[in-house]
């Protein structure tokens, strides 16, 4: 998902070339057909597991646990939730470092909150389980993320605001607490102790899955917004056009992520003159802003189709597992 943004995601953008010979099988990205072949890849690995299963064998994964709505429930918004994680994790330094110029000390500081949030509300989280069900607790730090999401977005300027970004990384950090909190107990809960090993690989499975298709995500619809926004704000200027002309040809295949303030030097060498690299500079600070709205936008979309996948969160933990623990003691 990375590489769509020099590939595309289904027309060919930079089409790989291998031993002389355009990869682009039937005038299609390469892009969509690795998607198709890792769909492909999902459905074969589920056949193979329940064809072990009917022939008394052991299977990687028992994936008729997949058929208990909590834990399916409890996986996918664990994984949504490390995507949105992913995301945020991608977004913000791009943001602080790249657009604003701090450094990784000043970057830290201003992420400071979210970790202290995190922290702080996954005890509270435990404490509200005496008083609120799970989906409640679970639903309230989903609804919150969507919430520090549009905080976020508010707060990405060219200068900053200082209040309300420390405000929507708070909220943010108070949103995954939350979701720490219950997560963990909820997929644990929906199986008999002797499954409980299986379920916890299953969550890293997911935490991993989430994260990378996070990143992947934000990443090409970062990058993505980026270079569409710079080339329409490159067309749209006052640049001459041999200018316009020779910035077009050189990001033809995409925008690469630099420091905003290296965009006047990296233009003077490749031949502009200042007046030209310091106009230059500020249509891709712009372009910059302008993709981290969208890739903010984007994480909010998935904050909230999250919200459907909480459904199956149980009203109260499922205590099929005391049960089966107690069996298990009796034999």
């Amino acid at each position: 998902m990375l590489q769509s943004k020099v590939w595309g995601w289904v027309l060919p953008l930079g089409v790989p070339v291998i031993g002389g010979v355009a990869i682009a099988p039937l005038g299609v990205s390469l892009t969509a057909w690795l998607i198709v072949v890792g769909v492909v890849l999902i459905v074969v690995f589920i056949a193979r597991q329940r064809s072990l299963a009917r022939a008394g064998r052991p299977p990687l994964v028992n994936v008729e646990m997949f058929g208990i709505t909590s834990l399916r429930s409890g996986l996918s918004v664990l994984g949504a939730q490390y995507a949105v994680t992913a995301g945020l994790f991608f977004m913000v330094p791009v943001y602080l470092q790249m657009t604003l110029g701090l450094d990784a000390l000043q970057t830290g500081i201003r992420i400071f909150p979210l970790s202290v949030a995190l922290v702080l509300f996954s005890i509270v989280g435990t404490r509200l389980t005496t008083r609120m069900s799970p989906r409640t607790i679970v639903r309230t730090g989903q609804l919150l993320l969507v919430f520090s999401a549009l905080v976020l977005l508010g707060s990405a300027t060219s200068d900053l605001r200082g209040g309300l970004f420390a405000a929507g990384m708070f909220l943010s950090g108070a949103a995954l607490g939350l979701l720490a909190s219950q997560l963990g107990n909820v997929n644990m809960s929906s199986v008999s102790a002797k499954e409980t090993s299986e379920v916890g690989g299953l969550q890293g499975v997911f935490q991993n899955l989430g994260s990378s298709l996070g990143t992947a995500l934000i990443g090409s619809i970062l990058i993505g917004a980026l270079s569409t926004s710079f080339a329409s704000g490159v067309a749209e200027s006052d640049l001459p056009e041999s200018t316009q002309a020779s910035v077009s040809a050189s990001t033809e295949h995409g925008v690469t992520i630099v420091p905003a303030a290296a965009v006047p030097e990296i233009a003077e060498d490749a031949g502009l003159t200042a007046d030209e690299a310091d106009q230059l500079a500020d249509i891709y600070r712009e372009s910059q802003l302008s993709s981290l709205r969208v890739a903010f936008f984007g994480l909010i979309v998935i904050s909230l189709l999250a919200l459907l996948f909480s459904r199956g969160i149980p009203n109260e933990l499922d205590v099929r597992r005391g049960r089966s623990t107690a069996a298990d003691d009796a034999r």
